[in-house]
């Protein structure tokens, strides 16, 4: 059974790991803004994909400055802590993303490919071989993957930090730990449409790609 974290104990839980609530929050507001801008003229599925490669993008933004690193090989895209121990992946969540229900699990929206049940097989093997929580030898093969899940109602964005630990026919079956983060008020986004990146010129942080 998955260790839920909640409040203050994902608050601290989150600064282990160098991360803020606000920057996670931030991103998805961003990205939520970014979303907005869809309308019945695109494609009907544009919004969901632009609030979820946004999300990527603008959480890279936050974390990249701190020595944060990025990887988009076989289009899995990691954004990797910079003691290569592990990495983040964003993905949209299933009606339990983000909240915390008892008896119930949540997983991600859609079922996932091969390359995901890989990740979730690495983080078996690394948590019967070293326990979670303890030190991993970091390696690009040996490599502990979280996954952002979020979702999206018409008045909050839930979302939570959490690390797979089983997955069967492609849907993520169980979790090790979940770490919570308090839900967001999708009116806060409307302050950032205004500030919307420019894509011309692109996101230049001065990194290296894994």
């Amino acid at each position: 059974m998955a260790q839920v974290r909640i409040e203050f104990e994902a608050i601290s839980r989150l600064q282990q790991m160098d991360l803020t609530v606000e920057q996670v929050q931030r991103a998805l507001l961003r990205a939520d803004a970014e979303a907005r801008q869809s309308n019945d003229l695109d494609p009907p599925n544009l919004g969901g994909f632009s609030r979820w490669g946004k999300s990527v993008r603008f959480l890279r933004e936050e974390l990249l400055p701190d020595g944060w690193e990025y990887d988009n090989s076989r289009l899995f895209c990691r954004t990797i802590h910079p003691s290569g121990e592990f990495a983040i992946v964003v993905s949209s969540g299933d009606d339990f993303a983000g909240e915390f229900v008892p008896g119930y699990s949540p997983s991600t929206k859609y079922s996932k490919g091969e390359t995901v049940v890989r990740a979730v097989a690495t983080n078996e093997q690394l948590s019967f071989d070293y326990g979670i929580g303890e030190d991993l030898a970091p390696s690009a093969e040996a490599m502990i993957t979280w996954f952002l899940l979020f979702r999206a109602t018409e008045e909050k964005i839930y979302a939570e930090l959490s690390l797979p630990s089983a997955i069967d026919g492609g849907t993520i079956s169980d979790w090790n730990e979940r770490i919570i983060v308090p839900p967001i008020d999708r009116e806060t986004s409307e302050s950032y449409a205004d500030d919307l990146p420019d894509d011309e010129g692109g996101y230049d942080v001065g990194v290296s790609m894994r």
